[in-house]
């Protein structure tokens, strides 16, 4: 078995997302992100069976000052068995060290309740909060029509995407958000069993999915919203949510995160609702360069994390 096999077996076993037994997926996450393949620590017993695994992806963030390496925490499971034995302490030890290897000042990540208590209190991280969830419900646009398209390899490879996809971050910044750019835009929408559609009007690109059971009725997902150049500023998701509930055949649209230009004011999901609240959370690893009393965030939606 080679080393994505049991990090798969493991993360099948022991964390509840569909995603890892695609095939795919952990090569598409670990080994094809144009921004550097994934940082990952790993344990395995005397058996030669995988019982812990910490990854980290690379990727870039930007502030009014430019851009700079930043780390995206992402995959954490370890076996029942060894909980309770410091295992995931001394792979966490490894890992930031590693991080601040890279140049970057900080780690960005999300987690359940629980898994934030202990990152909080015994791995110095700060809670920015709970990602906020809205559920939308879509307005007849009478504007311009939204062009919505599937996206397929062909489409990521198409004049047309790169079109689209070009300037995404014209917009200006005035604290921390994920830097993107056609490569990793077409990285990011490369995910196996993705789904992903994209809208387009002169003004904004957004990205969105179907929810399938996640929610107890069909919901379009909006992951991201672009503003384009020259759209004027704050934009209005509502063409895009529209066209997303439209596109997917849903009466309800989920959006979750924030985004400083595109202020998304749906109805804001309880939390026992939700099949898997998650908080925000960043550790700094520059105090200069990213204090972690004044860390904010302006952008962050689920297209900038893996959850879809």
């Amino acid at each position: 078995m080679n080393t994505d096999e049991a990090t798969t077996r493991l993360l099948v076993e022991h964390l509840d997302a569909e995603r890892f037994g695609h095939p795919g997926y952990l090569r598409w996450f670990y080994r094809d992100n144009p921004r550097g393949e994934a940082l990952d620590e790993n344990e395995d017993d005397e058996h030669g069976n995988r019982i812990g695994h910490y990854a980290v992806i690379p990727t870039i963030y930007r502030t009014p000052a430019g851009t700079t390496p930043f780390i995206f925490s992402s995959n954490v499971a370890t076996s029942p068995t060894v909980r309770r034995g410091g295992l995931f302490r001394a792979m966490a030890e490894r890992m930031y060290e590693r991080a601040r290897a890279t140049g970057a000042p900080g780690m960005v990540g999300v987690g359940n309740d629980n898994s934030t208590i202990v990152v909080v209190e015994r791995f110095g991280w700060k809670s920015l909060g709970p990602l906020p969830v809205r559920v939308c419900v879509p307005i007849p646009w009478r504007g311009r029509a939204v062009e919505s398209r599937p996206v397929d390899a062909a489409l990521l490879a198409s004049p047309w995407f790169a079109e689209i996809a070009a300037d995404l971050d014209w917009v200006p910044v005035a604290r921390w958000a994920q830097s993107w750019t056609p490569e990793f835009l077409r990285w990011r929408l490369s995910r196996p069993d993705g789904g992903y559609v994209i809208h387009v009007t002169p003004e904004a690109v957004a990205v969105s999915v179907i929810a399938h059971a996640r929610f107890r009725v069909r919901c379009a997902v909006l992951l991201k919203v672009f503003p384009r150049p020259g759209a004027t500023l704050p934009l209005s998701p509502a063409p895009m949510i529209a066209a997303a509930c439209g596109h997917h055949r849903a009466p309800l649209c989920v959006y979750a995160g924030f985004n400083a230009h595109v202020p998304v004011r749906g109805v804001p999901s309880p939390r026992r609702l939700q099949p898997s609240p998650l908080n925000l959370v960043f550790k700094s690893l520059d105090e200069t360069r990213a204090p972690t009393a004044t860390f904010q965030l302006d952008t962050f939606e689920f297209l900038d994390m893996d959850a879809y």
